[in-house]
């Protein structure tokens, strides 16, 4: 397909006009996802597709069409030949676009990770023998995804790597269950393994009465998925320039200096170690590390090429919504074995859900538990709880409440199969809080 891509994009370069320049982005995947209900099979199927973005820019106007490619080489010359006919005949209508910026220095880069992954077929094997007597639920996507770019100047990357998500969940019966995930690069069944067991005796003790507990404030461990949430929200809207500099942001009180994080905090947007391209979609290369918060302090921000140009800063490389794929949280000191010991007295969230802003100048979200929660005492697993919904913010959660996070931290890619596998992921460790709030 790299030849493919590429051989199309040239043709069309040698037609565009001195006062034109065009640039084209690809999006593609040959991809497995499996259904399974009751640990058994109940969808299947594989999916190939490529769409390639065609965008014209001239006299400060830009209009772009989207070209599904066919694989079919005279087919599509004919398609993007068109779709740039009709592309020229649009500019002229359009009214200009003060904030167009792209990148007009050739900066070529060839990104393959060959695949390390077995057989769809041998994946399915394993995660039905591990969920044998398992009422297992779940979707497993796999394979490899490709993103690629070219303008008319000759710049030319591509960017291939394949990987897998399997998310799923145990029931014990109705809303009783235990949620958790595998995802990475390399497949090992050792892993599954892992956390297979871990389910099944978190699944028992579902099985026991639910507690419901009080209302008030309490000692949190939040595992990483839990956290994962957390800062998906926060990521949205969080640490854009345009966000901060309208003054929309949730952080802006870090921005501004008036609210800091814990000096354990370290946010990282780490494309090097992500899942996602390491150039944008208008040809900008992303640096390998961007240094979100350091520190507990705001480092630096993530400003998309039009936010850039607007408020005349510099770029790097972030998405039109200025929102973190790689997004890492820095390890701690808190051994897996030690959770509960530390924790001591409170309550164990292995997953939220309906998590949202409640105060957002506050960077305040209110959610629900979900899934395997449980009550703990002296260190000690008591009883699962009733779903509680909290209200706390992050400035609190992560500042003055923050007690500390694991040192293992566990890698998540995105689950997110809306029209196409995405690319976002996380690396994040599991965090105990104090002064928690559960409102009812």
């Amino acid at each position: 397909m790299k030849n493919y891509f590429f051989k199309i994009t040239d043709h069309i370069s040698r037609k565009i006009n001195g006062d034109e320049f065009a640039h084209f982005y690809l999006e593609g995947e040959q991809s497995d996802f499996i259904r399974f209900n009751q640990n058994k099979i109940r969808q299947n199927g594989n999916v190939v597709q490529y769409y390639c973005t065609l965008t014209l820019i001239s006299n400060n106007r830009q209009a772009s069409a989207v070209i599904t490619l066919s694989n079919d080489i005279e087919v599509d010359l004919k398609l993007f030949d068109k779709a740039l006919g009709t592309l020229r005949k649009t500019l002229p209508k359009l009214v200009e676009d003060p904030y167009i910026l792209y990148s007009t220095e050739v900066n070529s880069t060839y990104n393959i990770e060959e695949s390390e992954l077995p057989d769809t077929l041998s994946i399915v094997d394993e995660v039905m023998q591990k969920g044998r007597k398992k009422d297992l639920v779940g979707i497993l996507s796999s394979g490899t995804i490709v993103r690629a770019f070219a303008n008319s100047l000759g710049q030319k990357n591509w960017f291939e790597k394949s990987g897998f998500s399997l998310d799923w969940s145990i029931y014990f019966e109705k809303d009783k269950a235990v949620k958790s995930g595998y995802a990475g690069y390399k497949w090992k069944n050792s892993e599954l393994a892992e956390k297979m067991d871990q389910a099944a005796k978190e699944l028992s003790i579902m099985k026991k009465p639910a507690s419901t507990i009080n209302p008030g404030i309490y000692r949190v461990y939040l595992a990483p998925a839990a956290v994962d949430n957390f800062m998906h929200i926060m990521s949205w809207g969080g640490f854009g320039i345009k966000s901060q500099k309208t003054g929309n942001s949730s952080l802006l009180k870090l921005v501004e200096g008036t609210k800091s994080f814990n000096e354990k905090i370290n946010l990282t947007e780490n494309n090097l170690d992500g899942s996602s391209p390491l150039f944008s979609d208008t040809g900008f290369i992303k640096p390998d590390k961007i240094v979100l918060v350091e520190n507990g302090n705001l480092k630096e921000s993530l400003a998309s090429p039009r936010s850039a140009k607007e408020f005349e800063v510099a770029q790097n490389g972030a998405n039109p919504w200025e929102m973190p794929e790689s997004i890492e949280l820095s390890a701690g000191g808190i051994a897996h074995d030690n959770i509960l010991k530390t924790l001591d007295s409170g309550i164990y969230l292995n997953n939220v859900h309906y998590l949202n802003y409640s105060d957002r100048s506050n960077c305040s979200m209110t959610g629900m538990s979900r899934f395997a929660c449980f009550e703990i005492k002296n260190g000690k697993i008591i009883a699962p709880i009733n779903v509680m919904r909290f209200d706390v913010s992050l400035f609190d959660m992560l500042g003055d409440n923050f007690v500390g996070a694991t040192k293992k931290r566990e890698r998540m890619l995105s689950t997110n199969t809306y029209g196409q596998r995405h690319t976002e992921s996380s690396h994040l460790p599991g965090i105990i809080v104090d002064n928690f709030k559960f409102t009812l």
